[in-house]
């Protein structure tokens, strides 16, 4: 199969929205610190995000033979060496900026996730645990940003934003699993939509969506961040929309905004948080 196959291609570029509006999220990140945004690290963070899903999509998954039928016969070997490649550059700009936690933490966190931990002679593995992926999704980008806010001085605001965006990214991550359940289910994998059904999954990511913008404003009210009402409203406006709306069923909808529905809402909202918070500061 040529490298540059079509499937190749939808494969390298699957993850690029994820890449870019994961690399927005540090942006925003920055100026919710209140801190000069750094665009080569925001550029350096969509690279890590981008590498890390598109590697992940590189390698052999059972689930992905049906949740994702489009990749068939894509040169895995072109994925990961582009992965490899924007890996690369993403620590390299890293490492420049002496920012040298960051862009190794989601590989510690990985191995961790792969391996499990050991206590003596007893383990844990976490790889295969119901809600365990999602967890993992969360405190590796929470974590990625709040540790390149902490590296400014910023602890307590590097706390904040590591615990809201932490359990935004559950919650996406969650929503997304939703779409993914019949393949899940054939390859024996208990996620959370799997496991709970919608209508419990949806009571849970509502009571996490409280608590992730219950953190925001506590945060704002305190002082340690800085105050941007249209960044709080349009954000618990967009999670709950999504929480109370979405469903599988979206994928296959007869309209355009019904088939692109997940993908603005989420990989979406990175995007136009940043244009209003450009546009409306306060």
């Amino acid at each position: 199969m040529s490298p540059l196959s079509a499937p190749t291609l939808k494969l390298l570029n699957s993850a690029s929205l994820v890449g870019f509006s994961g690399g927005l999220r540090l942006y925003l990140a920055f100026l919710l610190a209140n801190i000069a945004p750094d665009l080569l690290l925001v550029v350096a963070a969509s690279f890590i995000i981008y590498a890390t899903y598109t590697l992940d999509r590189s390698l052999d998954n059972k689930e992905d033979e049906i949740n994702h039928q489009e990749f068939t016969g894509a040169s895995k070997k072109t994925g990961l060496a582009v992965s490899g490649i924007a890996i690369l550059i993403g620590i390299i700009i890293f490492f420049s900026k002496f920012q040298f936690s960051p862009p190794l933490f989601p590989f510690v966190v990985g191995i961790l996730y792969s391996r499990g931990l050991s206590f003596g002679k007893k383990e844990i593995k976490l790889k295969g645990g119901s809600g365990i992926k999602n967890i993992v999704i969360g405190i590796t980008w929470g974590g990625t940003i709040g540790l390149v806010i902490a590296s400014t001085g910023y602890v307590f605001a590097a706390t904040a934003l590591c615990l809201y965006f932490g359990l935004k990214l559950f919650i996406n991550s969650t929503i997304y699993d939703l779409k993914d359940v019949k393949g899940d289910l054939a390859a024996g994998i208990k996620t959370l939509p799997v496991v709970l059904g919608e209508q419990k999954l949806k009571y849970l990511l509502f009571s996490l969506c409280i608590i992730q913008h219950g953190v925001l404003l506590l945060a704002m009210g305190a002082g340690i961040i800085a105050h941007r009402e249209i960044f709080f409203l349009y954000s618990i406006f967009v999670t709950g929309t999504v929480i109370l709306c979405y469903t599988p069923a979206f994928e296959s909808g007869s309209s355009w905004f019904q088939r692109k529905f997940r993908v603005f809402m989420i990989d979406g909202e990175s995007m136009l948080l940043v244009i209003l918070s450009i546009l409306l500061p306060y």
